[in-house]
């Protein structure tokens, strides 16, 4: 399984894997040494799974609805082999 670091910001750290049977698109939040304590769908940017403090949950949400034709473009890269960098690169920060 492939993983990619698509944006690091402070103590969070959101990651993408090539996931070829997942339908949904998503990512994951690392927070602190702590990995995959929450999971968000990229459509929606709603936490789907996990728990992250409320302060950074509204920022991700937040984060992901902005940059959510980008993260699409990550997600759909991924799962195809095909190179994601020029998308990460787009992601706006945090």
């Amino acid at each position: 399984m492939l993983e990619r670091l698509v944006l690091k910001h402070e103590n969070i750290k959101i990651k993408m894997y090539q996931e070829k049977q997942h339908a949904r698109a998503h990512f994951h939040v690392d927070y602190g040494k702590n990995n995959h304590v929450a999971t968000y769908a990229i459509d929606t940017g709603e936490r789907i799974e996990g728990t992250l403090d409320r302060k950074y949950d509204k920022s991700v949400s937040a984060w992901a609805a902005a940059n959510r034709e980008n993260l699409m473009a990550v997600w759909r890269a991924l799962q195809s082999g095909t190179p994601e960098s020029p998308f990460i690169q787009s992601l706006s920060a945090m």
